[in-house]
């Protein structure tokens, strides 16, 4: 594997996981609280009966999801050879 593919691995990785974990923690919070205020529940057992499977739940559905989405919003690079500047050959 060369440093293109290597980093272009690492930038998706590091984007779709990143913006999959954010996403759901965020989620999962609102609706937990939502929840806990409506039904009047103890805020340890809304967030570990309802946020924490909630947030596994979106994690994985974003996990799947946003690839798709960032590659046409030109996010995640799909070619390694659009990566980045620094990857210029050097010609000594």
């Amino acid at each position: 594997m060369n440093r293109r593919r290597l980093y272009a691995t690492i930038q998706r990785g590091m984007v779709i996981g990143g913006a999959a974990l954010g996403g759901a923690g965020c989620w999962a919070f609102v609706i937990a609280g939502i929840l806990r205020l409506t039904f009047q529940i103890d805020e340890n057992k809304a967030i570990l009966l309802i946020g924490l499977p909630l947030f596994t739940v979106l994690t994985i559905w974003f996990i799947r999801l946003l690839p798709k989405h960032l590659r046409k919003a030109g996010i995640l690079s799909d070619e390694p050879e659009k990566c980045g500047p620094w990857f210029k050959d050097r010609k000594s």
